[in-house]
């Protein structure tokens, strides 16, 4: 199953902004679980590692489009969720 979450033409602050934002949701949900799930140490380090990747992805792709200096950029996003088979 496949949900398209964003797919548009933006103008350079609005793609900004938008990717931003979904960058936001996905630490915010790393952060949540770090403080409220039992996570062992590994986990942990799983979701700040996973944090860190996220800031540099979105720091990078602000810059990339900044670079290119066009006035509207063409961003899409698609969500994939696959149903996986219960063992046990």
């Amino acid at each position: 199953m496949e949900i398209q979450l964003i797919s548009g033409r933006f103008n350079l602050q609005d793609a900004e902004n938008l990717l931003t934002a979904v960058v936001k949701v996905k630490i915010a949900f790393h952060e949540e679980k770090i403080r409220t799930v039992h996570l062992s140490e590994e986990d942990i380090k799983h979701s700040e590692k996973r944090i860190i990747q996220l800031q540099n992805s979105l720091r990078d792709a602000i810059k990339k489009l900044r670079e290119k200096g066009q006035e509207f950029t063409d961003v899409n996003a698609f969500i994939e969720v696959n149903f996986t088979p219960r063992i046990g």
